[in-house]
């Protein structure tokens, strides 16, 4: 299998343009085979997981649902996996439905009531249902009576104190005993990762809902479960930055996936200093955002969380469908479209021709390869109107660009993208540590 996915891939890398709706079904079913070994890695046994003490920093909020594992209890907010014995960490079921949120837990909307408009603990459902569980000889969080549930309220009383004096903190910096909640090793509030990547609440409920109601930015937590479906991902994911190809570069991917859970997975973060240039020359408006190549989508998040409407395009269909994965994993709106940049119908599923912003970084070298390349892109930059275009040339020196039809300066490359486009200015923004120079090009 592994000879016959080297040899496709051999076959598309010499292909010319005009193959390229041959290159594009060659790469779909490539990306069925990259899922379906990936499921064979989870059923066999031969799954990548991190650290489970590995700690993450989320925003509260984020956490918007509870663990939906209906056992014995006729309670929901006991439907979470047991955290006692040996865990098996990667589960199937429909224990990750979206049907509970966090909000509407008892001690969400006890602390909130206490902590807001000074309600007593008595006249919550919170210590209503937890002391007619203790009467119905239930132990609840270590109590038998009501007198100890009282201390119980008192504590989480001087939980709050000591989080509003001193903020909330990771729990090493104020307890060097080692905590063994479960045989995870749990110190901070613990979430399981859905099938679609969402993290849902498992147990720490009074540190999350105090958090929550005090606006916390973020709060450490780690994993104890994660699904099937998604681990099936991760593997994917796995195998791509191990494989070959525009996700990958030595071993790594050539953009982080921006997703808390994919954090292991090595990557050459040889976007931020990029975004990190370009952020300070973007209008702070809310436009529409093309970016060309966009690969697992870092820019896309990027920009639409400064407002805009993003589309992604990508052609190759394993990176397309990993970068839809972590913008529903990340509920972003920004659209990742699978195809040829240059081909006029792609943009049926886009809707415009018009963009505020479009980014064009390390792509344009690849078409003008060929005369047909070459000719196509001169059409496209004829077609697209962008009031700002982001443009990255390739060194000339490159190995790939020999015996190309086309191997500008970048100083001429960016010279033509400039008239193609009708763009009155190129500006020099940015030389990266590769060599490369960003140009800033304004209508």
């Amino acid at each position: 299998m592994k000879k016959i996915s080297k040899l496709a891939r051999g076959v598309l890398e010499v292909l010319p343009d005009e193959g390229r709706i041959i290159k594009t079904s060659v790469r779909k079913v490539l990306v069925g085979k990259e899922l379906a070994l990936s499921k064979l890695t989870h059923h066999f046994g031969g799954m990548t997981l991190p650290d489970p003490r590995v700690v993450h920093w989320l925003p509260p909020e984020q956490i918007e649902f509870a663990t939906c594992l209906k056992n014995e209890s006729s309670d929901w907010e006991d439907w979470v996996f047991r955290q006692t014995g040996r865990l098996k960490r990667v589960h199937d079921g429909e224990w990750d439905l979206l049907k509970y949120p966090v909000a509407s837990m008892r001690i969400c909307t006890a602390i909130e009531g206490r902590m807001k408009q000074g309600e007593s603990w008595e006249t919550s459902e919170y210590y209503q249902v937890a002391v007619r569980q203790i009467e119905g000889d239930r132990k609840v969080w270590g109590c038998t009576n009501r007198a100890d549930f009282n201390k119980h309220c008192d504590k989480i009383d001087r939980l709050i104190d000591s989080i509003v004096k001193h903020g909330y903190r990771e729990s090493k910096e104020f307890d060097n005993r080692s905590r063994a909640d479960t045989s995870l090793g749990q110190s901070e509030v613990l979430i399981n990762i859905s099938r679609d990547g969402f993290p849902l609440f498992q147990d720490g409920r009074h540190r999350l809902a105090i958090a929550r109601v005090l606006g916390v930015k973020e709060i450490p937590v780690q994993i104890m479960i994660r699904h099937v479906e998604w681990q099936v991902f991760r593997e994917f994911m796995h195998r791509m930055a191990r494989g070959s190809g525009g996700a990958c570069k030595a071993g790594f991917l050539y953009q982080m996936p921006i997703h808390f859970d994919l954090s292991d997975i090595p990557s050459e973060h040889g976007c931020e200093d990029r975004w990190n240039a370009i952020s300070q020359h973007i209008p702070a408006a809310t436009e529409t955002a093309l970016d060309i190549g966009c690969k697992l989508g870092f820019f896309c998040h990027k920009l639409e969380a400064l407002g805009y409407r993003c589309f992604g395009i990508e052609y190759q269909p394993d990176i397309a469908y990993a970068a839809r994965k972590i913008s529903q994993a990340e509920k972003r709106r920004f659209k990742i479209v699978a195809g040829d940049v240059l081909a006029a119908e792609l943009f049926r599923d886009i809707g415009t021709f018009r963009f505020g912003i479009v980014k064009a970084l390390n792509i344009f070298h690849h078409f003008i390869k060929t005369e047909t390349g070459y000719t196509r892109l001169k059409e496209f930059m004829k077609r697209v109107r962008a009031d700002i275009m982001f443009f990255e040339p390739h060194r000339l020196d490159e190995p790939q660009m020999q015996g190309a039809f086309f191997n500008p300066s970048p100083e001429e490359f960016v010279g033509l993208i400039k008239d193609w486009g009708d763009f009155r200015s190129s500006t020099p923004i940015y030389s990266a540590g590769d060599g490369r120079t960003i140009y800033k090009l304004v209508r």
